[in-house]
C-alpha cells in the first residue's frame, strides 16, 4: 500500500503536466535534459546516449516509426540497400517514414547543386588547383547574356591548354601586346570555321580582312570577288611571282621584263618588251658596201644590203621594209639608164620599184633621182633571207658609187650607197 501511494505521488507531476525534466526541476518541454555541471572543468560526462545499432540492425527494422533516431556505430554489416540505401558511414539517422537517413546530411558541390550566395574567394597558397573529369569536359556555364571566365594576374592573365604535350597559350602581359602560342609537340595552329561562315579580322572595331566560307581573301572588303580582293592600296617591296601552281613556285622574271596579261582564267606572264604583241621587236639598218656594175639586161645582187631574219618558235612576226636606191654611170656623162630594184625573199622577189637616171651631159648633171619604196611581210617561226637586187633594163648603171672623183663629195662616201631599214613587229 506504501508503495503504491509512493509511486503515485511520483508519476502524479508527469500525469499532470506531461513533461520530464533531467536535472532541472522545471522542464520546458516534453523532455529537458539539462548538463548537470554546465560550466566548470569536472571531467564527469554530459549528454544523452542515442541507442547504438550495427547496419544490419538498421536494416533488420520493421515498422519503424517516423523520426525514430539512430546511432549506426558500425557499417560493416548489413548492405546499402533498402532501407539501409544511405547508410554508407558511421554516424547519427533518422528514419523519414521510408528510409533511414543521415541525421546531417552533407551537402556539397560534388553531389549536389547550389546557389552561391556571394562572391568567394579561393586562396590557394600556391597550390595547384586543378578539375579532373573522365569524362572530357570541364563546363563553366552561366544562365545570364555573358558567360565571361576571367584569368588575372598582377603581370601576366593567361589561358594553358595541353593536350598530350601539345601546348596552346592564351596571354596577356600588363602594358604590352596579347598573344597566342603554341609549343612542345604541337604542329601548327588553325583558325577555323565549320560552317561556311567567314573568319574576320578587326582593328579599331572596324573589319580590316575577311576570309569566306568558299576561301577568297578579302583586304577591306567582306565580300571578295577573287581569291584575293584588296580593296585600297598595295606595296610589293621584293619580287613579284606569277605561274606556278598549289605545290610549285611561279617565276619572278628577269631583269628588264613586264608583266603582260593572259586573258581571263590564265595567269599573267613575264614579257621581254620586244616580244609582246603589237610592239617592235627589233629596228634593223644595212647599207651597201662596195660598188658594183649591171650591163643592160643583168641583175646583180646591191653588196651589203641582205639581211637574215629570225621570227620565234610559235610565234608571228610582220616586217616593215623601207628601201632607198641609186642606180647611174657617174662619173661617164650623157648616158641614160634605167633599171629595177627588188626587195628578194629567199631567192624570191616580194617588192620592186623603178628607177631612171636621164644622161645630161656629164658631171653633176649625170647623178640620179633616188627611188625609195616601202613592204610590209607578215612571217610565222622561222629564218629568212632578205636582199636587195639590181636589174639593169637599159643601159649600163653602177651601184653604191663613191663619188670620190668631185671635190665636193670626197668626205661623203655614204651619199650613194643603197639602203635598208626594217622595222620588226610582234604579233
Amino acid at each position: 500500500m506504501r508503495k503504491d501511494l509512493l509511486l503515485g505521488t511520483l508519476l502524479f507531476p508527469l500525469l499532470v503536466y506531461a513533461q520530464v525534466g533531467m536535472n532541472i526541476p522545471m522542464p520546458a518541454a516534453t523532455l529537458d535534459v539539462t548538463a548537470k555541471n554546465a560550466t566548470g572543468t569536472t571531467s564527469n560526462v554530459d549528454g544523452l546516449l542515442i541507442p547504438r545499432v550495427d547496419r544490419e540492425r538498421a536494416q533488420s527494422m520493421t515498422s519503424v516509426p517516423t523520426s525514430t533516431l539512430i546511432y549506426v556505430n558500425s557499417i560493416a554489416t548489413g548492405t546499402q540497400t533498402g532501407t539501409a540505401a544511405s547508410i554508407d558511414a558511421i554516424g547519427y539517422y533518422y528514419f523519414d517514414g521510408t528510409a533511414w537517413a543521415k541525421l546531417n546530411m552533407p551537402v556539397n558541390i560534388y553531389t549536389s547543386n547550389g546557389t552561391l550566395a556571394g562572391n568567394r574567394i579561393v586562396t590557394t597558397a600556391g597550390n595547384t588547383l586543378r578539375f579532373v573529369n573522365g569524362a572530357n569536359d570541364v563546363i563553366i556555364g552561366t544562365s545570364g547574356v555573358q558567360g565571361i571566365v576571367l584569368a588575372t594576374g598582377s603581370t601576366r592573365g593567361a589561358f594553358q591548354a595541353t593536350g598530350g604535350t601539345g601546348v596552346l597559350n592564351m596571354f596577356v602581359d600588363n602594358a604590352s601586346t596579347a598573344q597566342i602560342t603554341t609549343s612542345g609537340s604541337s604542329t601548327g595552329m588553325s583558325l577555323n570555321t565549320i560552317s561556311a561562315n567567314p573568319i574576320n579580322l578587326l582593328t579599331n572595331n572596324t573589319n580590316r580582312m575577311t576570309v569566306t566560307g568558299a576561301g577568297d581573301v578579302g583586304i577591306r572588303t567582306t565580300t571578295p570577288q577573287k581569291n584575293l580582293h584588296v580593296n585600297g592600296t598595295l606595296q610589293v617591296t621584293n619580287e613579284i611571282n606569277v605561274g606556278g601552281n598549289a605545290t610549285t613556285a611561279g617565276s619572278a622574271g628577269t631583269l628588264g621584263q613586264i608583266l603582260t596579261s593572259g586573258g581571263a582564267g590564265a595567269a599573267p606572264s613575264w614579257q621581254t618588251l620586244n616580244t609582246i604583241s603589237g610592239t617592235i621587236n627589233s629596228a634593223v639598218y644595212v647599207q651597201g658596201t662596195t660598188e658594183a656594175s649591171a650591163t643592160q639586161g643583168t641583175t646583180i645582187d646591191v653588196p651589203g644590203v641582205t639581211y637574215t631574219v629570225t621570227v620565234p618558235a610559235g610565234r608571228t612576226q610582220t616586217l616593215l621594209f623601207t628601201i632607198l636606191g641609186y642606180a647611174t654611170n657617174f662619173p661617164s656623162g650623157g648616158v641614160s639608164s634605167q633599171g629595177v630594184f627588188s626587195l628578194i625573199q629567199d631567192g624570191v622577189k616580194v617588192s620592186s620599184a623603178y628607177t631612171t637616171k636621164i644622161g645630161a651631159g656629164g658631171g653633176l648633171n649625170d647623178l640620179p633621182t633616188p627611188v625609195t619604196f616601202l613592204k610590209s611581210i607578215t612571217l610565222t617561226s622561222g629564218t629568212y633571207v632578205f636582199k636587195v637586187q639590181y636589174s639593169a633594163w637599159s643601159g649600163l648603171a653602177k651601184v653604191n658609187v663613191n663619188p670620190t672623183t668631185y671635190s665636193g663629195y670626197n668626205l661623203d662616201p655614204e651619199c650613194m650607197l643603197t639602203k635598208m631599214q626594217i622595222l620588226v613587229y610582234n604579233n
